[in-house]
């Protein structure tokens, strides 16, 4: 179930056990509320409880949700990171899941009881996990798709009496990484910066939402495909500064590149953007900046910084000199090599 059916559900039927599965974090905090809104006011306060299984075991949980409400017809209990639900092995408390799965085999009729599985995947394998979703009305907070991402924030700029231009709204996802939470969470401080005129300019997102780690490696990317060794250094300084690890930009830069390749091959072959888009699985907005970009660059150019990032990864995993140097001499070697041939 997805949250708008949730919303109508509610407004039938309470139901006694709840799973909520996914890592949206601004649908979740959505779905919260919902399920808060189905006690009044005051009967939060006495009918509510909340368990962080990291802090405490579910059999406390369990015991709270067997009581009976007070003063009230329902009683309201969340339940936070049930790591035992996933294939990680849990730091924290020592679960008792046979009471768990006891509770879950005859809910108390008067209590709505809410898991939260803030985890992209569960693991299916484990009994408690079978069971659980068996007996429980699953609701899907998953990462959204481009489509999807881009019409709600549309909708939220447009609930506000705002405009935003279709270029700052694609700059917009594309530097939030298509992420909902945090393009909606940035969203706040371009209202501010557009409370005259009432529209969000692309001007106005690129000065006031900070590029993704991804856009930064694209950049240092570009600089040493331009064969820019100023500029190539000064964005490699740039990222050093904000304490990424030369590993992860390796792996990132092997994904942009990977990119590039893909999208010049395909289109080369009479591809379109939005087929690109859909067959790559990537955001339309990364297909447009790449098909822009891959005239610049020569077939052979973007295989051999392929082939290159992969060595160098190699070279980092297994400790054959410092990182940050190894990162350094590829993209000098790279540039200083190709000026020279």
């Amino acid at each position: 179930m997805k949250i708008n059916d949730l919303k109508i559900a509610l407004a039938k039927k309470v139901e006694p056990l709840y799973l909520v599965v996914g890592t949206e974090d601004r649908l979740i905090h959505k779905v919260r509320q919902l399920f808060l809104n189905i006690l009044a006011t005051p009967e939060q306060e006495i009918n509510f409880s909340e368990f962080d299984l990291e802090q405490v075991n579910v059999i406390e949980a369990v015991g709270e949700a067997n009581s009976l409400p007070f003063f009230g017809d329902r009683r309201l209990i969340f339940i936070t990171n049930p790591v035992f639900l996933t294939g990680n092995k849990s730091t924290s408390t020592e679960q008792d899941l046979t009471v768990l799965s006891e509770y879950l085999n005859n809910p108390q009729s008067t209590t709505t009881m809410v898991i939260f599985a803030p985890y992209a995947k569960l693991d299916k394998r484990k009994k408690i996990t079978k069971l659980l979703q068996q007996k429980s009305q699953i609701i899907e907070v998953n990462k959204l798709s481009a489509a999807q991402t881009t019409q709600l924030i549309k909708q939220q700029v447009m609930q506000k009496g705002y405009q935003i231009e279709p270029q700052a709204l694609e700059n917009l996802i594309a530097r939030t990484n298509n992420d909902f939470s945090t393009a909606s969470a940035e969203l706040n401080k371009l209202f501010i910066f557009a409370v005259q005129n009432k529209t969000i300019t692309s001007v106005a997102v690129q000065q006031l939402v900070a590029q993704s780690l991804d856009d930064n490696v694209f950049d240092l990317l570009d600089a040493i495909l331009q064969n820019n060794l100023h500029r190539a250094e000064s964005c490699y300084r740039q990222l050093l500064l904000l304490k990424n690890d030369p590993i992860a930009l390796t792996a990132l830069a092997q994904t942009q590149i990977r990119l590039l390749l893909q999208v010049k091959i395909l289109a080369n072959e009479g591809m379109t953007q939005g087929k690109l888009a859909q067959f790559l699985q990537v955001h339309p907005y990364r297909i447009k900046l790449a098909l822009q970009r891959i005239d610049n660059y020569s077939l052979l150019q973007l295989k051999k910084a392929h082939s290159d990032l992969i060595e160098m990864d190699y070279q980092m995993k297994t400790g054959q000199g410092d990182k940050e140097r190894l990162f350094e001499l590829f993209f000098i070697n790279f540039i200083t090599n190709k000026k020279t041939a």
